[in-house]
């Protein structure tokens, strides 16, 4: 029977999210971000559906031939989640997976609705990468390092780190941009200050950029980065995850960059950054409507 985990047993899939390249899973399944599992077996998990907050969707993983699921899941999603997603305004449900084998258990969920796909790609540091070897030797001249992004802010920008001073900066107009952005991937702004990193570029008293830490699982940071409407072009996303990647080799966090493949200048800038193409997932959506009628 299917059965929703209580957050404290979250651990119990820690077998199932090992397997998983997709560090997402495993930072909701560590508590570190916020999310739900939903289980086959609550003493022997062989599969999981986890709702991935920050994402506002889901993942599956595990047994992908798992009876249960198979059996279960359609009607597991229409009288329990889906109720939840249309609360939350959401009208389209999404689901990630790294086994392309899933696909006859996501068809019937859908059931009439249709069912579209599309590809993820997740760009990573090649794990020879300078950036993270961390031996004292080496890491005072890595700090100097050639390698590093070099782009200068025009005058009137500034790149400021997120901390307790910026968030308490009253004179920055859309401070609150900040905290809806934290808020979005993390329980709270203090669980995002203990483990996150971000910098923000502000344009005359103005936040015009942002670039965190969305989800942690070890020293594995997975990157978001969003300029706001009316500044974008203007390299603004350039300098923030220039000032983020420095950090990440600095303190010898590995980056993980999760975009589209029709996002170019997403993709340009992971690149730009010294990030290249790890892997990719295949992500599958349908409509809640045509499910219900």
């Amino acid at each position: 029977m299917i059965t929703e985990l209580e957050a404290s047993e979250f651990h119990k899939i820690k077998h199932l999210t090992n397997a998983c390249r997709n560090m997402e899973v495993k930072a909701v399944a560590s508590g570190m971000n916020p999310g739900r599992v939903y289980v086959d077996d609550t003493l022997n998990p062989q599969a999981a559906l986890v709702w991935v907050q920050g994402q506002s969707g889901y993942q599956l993983i595990g047994d992908f031939q798992n009876e249960v699921f198979r059996s279960e899941l359609r009607e597991y999603m229409e009288t329990q989640i889906y109720p939840t997603l249309a609360s939350l305004q959401i009208s389209d449900v999404e689901i990630g997976v790294e086994d392309s084998r899933w696909e006859a258990v996501l068809e019937h969920m859908a059931g009439p609705s249709e069912l579209n796909d599309d590809t993820q790609h997740v760009y990573l540091l090649n794990p020879t990468d300078e950036r993270i070897e961390r031996t004292e030797k080496t890491k005072s001249a890595k700090r100097s390092s050639s390698s590093r992004m070099l782009i200068q802010p025009v005058e009137g920008t500034q790149v400021i780190i997120i901390d307790e001073v910026l968030l308490k900066d009253d004179r920055l107009n859309n401070l609150s941009f900040v905290t809806y952005k934290i808020k979005h991937f993390w329980t709270n702004v203090d669980a995002f200050l203990k483990h996150g990193v971000g910098y923000v570029v502000t344009r005359e008293e103005e936040i015009v950029c942002i670039c965190i830490s969305a989800f942690v699982d070890g020293n594995t940071h997975a990157i978001d980065i969003e300029t706001l409407e009316g500044h974008r072009k203007r390299n603004y996303a350039a300098l923030a995850a220039q000032a983020y990647m420095n950090e990440c080799n600095d303190r010898g966090i590995r980056p993980y960059w999760d975009c589209s493949p029709d996002n170019i200048g997403s993709i340009r800038l992971a690149q730009g950054a010294g990030l290249s193409l790890d892997f990719n997932y295949q992500v599958y959506w349908y409509s809640i409507s045509e499910c219900m009628r």
